[in-house]
């Protein structure tokens, strides 16, 4: 797979809860969404830059960025499908949205 993660621009292992996503990204995602009391407010208004070397710097901005790529967990409802076939479903909607 050539996709890098849209939220810290890693290698992406796969398409995670609607976004293509490395491993860690999915993760935190997957925890934080579930638990957002653990998520402390940005200390630098919300501007941190998040990316591989300070991805678990600023949990706030990181989960902001992943909500920004389009993560959410209505994207998980694909299951374990090909990434061919989640992208076609959401390419589908998109087209029946518009």
């Amino acid at each position: 797979m050539n996709q890098q993660c849209k939220v810290c621009g890693e290698p992406a292992a796969g398409f995670h809860f609607g976004a293509f996503t490395c491993e860690g990204c999915k993760s935190f995602f997957g925890r934080s969404y579930n638990n957002l009391s653990s998520i402390s407010e940005c200390k630098n208004n919300g501007e941190c830059i998040i990316n591989k070397k300070n991805r678990t710097a600023c949990k706030a901005c990181r989960l902001r960025k992943c909500l920004m790529v389009g993560m959410s967990k209505s994207g998980s409802r694909y299951g374990r499908r090909s990434n061919w076939f989640k992208i076609h479903c959401l390419l589908q909607e998109q087209q029946q949205a518009a």
